[in-house]
Formats: C-alpha cells, structure tokens, sequence
C-alpha cells in the first residue's frame, strides 16, 4: 500500500525526499558552527631548576567549521600547575589581550602564550615531572559554548645547569644582572674621550 501510494505521486515524493535531504543538511551546518582546536607548540623540556616555562601554543578554526573563531567570544581558560613543584599563572599578555583581533576563518589558525609554569618557591627539585591540564572555553554565534581540551600530559624535566631553550625564560635575577652589566657598559662607553 505505501509503495502503491509512492508510485502514484511520485513528483510529491521526490519533493519530501529533496525536502528532508536539505533540513537534515542545514541541521548539520547549523550545528559545525566553529571548530575549535587547539595545541601546545611543545609538550616535553628540559630546564634548570629556577627557569619558568612559557607555554606557547597555536588556535585553529577546523576547516569544517561553518563560522569565524572570534577573539571578542573568548568564554575562559583553564590550567593547573604539575603536582606541587610547578604553579600555573597566566601570561604576561592575558588571552583576552591576545584574542582580541582574532578571526580566524575555517582553517585558520594563529599563534599564542597560553600560560607560564612558574617554580614554587622559586626553585623546583632535580627529577621529572608530568601533569597539567589545559582547556579553552569561546562561543559560537548561537551562544553556545565550544571548548577543545588537547589529549597530553606535560612533561618536564629538570636538570642542573640546563641552558634557557625556546618557550623559557631566564629567572628574574638573572634578567636584573644582565640589566645592570649592560648599563654599566654604556656608562663606560660614554665616559671614554673622544680621539681627535
């Protein structure tokens, strides 16, 4: 009876069929919306005890995506230190800072700090550690909530005299004394008299 009635109407059919293909197409556009992903640059390093990790990182808005990753819909971000060696604080320019030109169209991406690991107390103990969880929170244009999560576990590695690698930056200290030494040559520089 159902094949009977198809084969009767056949244009009226085909017009259901064609009808229902393009809601359940503009449904699954509708729900893309942005594709948020995103990664550390690096998620294993070697560094000296008083060295505080900046953690550089990279945004993408998938190619599926159906929409712009706007910076202006940044929602939160979430980090955690390594055990009780290694506190997580924010960067020294906030996310909301660094996102707030971002537009990312589907398969775009764009570089960024994410956060430092700073020692507890200054200094952390010879050994590895591991841990760390990371999250970033925006909105679609719909008002809902995309966040991407990455699927590592940090690793960190601290050994006695270890040169500063990319992504780390020199104890404060040791920032201070450079400072000084530098300044002290161009006094010394300026103090020399001109050769006639």
């Amino acid at each position: 009876m159902v094949f009977g009635s198809i084969a009767a109407r056949p244009g009226r059919f085909l017009r259901a069929l064609l009808g229902a293909a393009l809601f359940a197409a503009a449904s699954g556009a509708a729900q893309a919306g942005v594709g948020l992903v995103w990664d550390l640059k690096e998620w294993s390093y070697t560094l000296a005890p008083n060295q505080t990790l900046e953690l550089h990182a990279t945004i993408y808005n998938e190619a599926s995506a159906t929409e712009h990753l706007l910076g202006s819909r940044f929602l939160a971000a979430y980090g955690e230190g390594i055990e009780s060696v290694y506190d997580f604080m924010m960067p020294a320019q906030s996310l909301a800072e660094q996102f707030a030109a971002m537009d990312l169209a589907p398969g775009e991406g764009m570089d960024f700090v994410f956060g430092r690991l700073v020692p507890i107390g200054g200094q952390a103990a010879l050994g590895g550690y591991s841990g760390g969880g990371f999250s970033l929170a925006f909105l679609d244009a719909s008002g809902a909530e995309v966040s991407w999560t990455p699927e590592h576990s940090l690793h960190l590695n601290v050994v006695a005299g270890s040169p500063t690698e990319p992504g780390q930056l020199p104890e404060p200290g040791s920032l201070a004394l450079a400072a000084a030494c530098l300044g002290a040559l161009a006094l010394q520089r300026r103090r020399r008299p001109l050769a006639e």
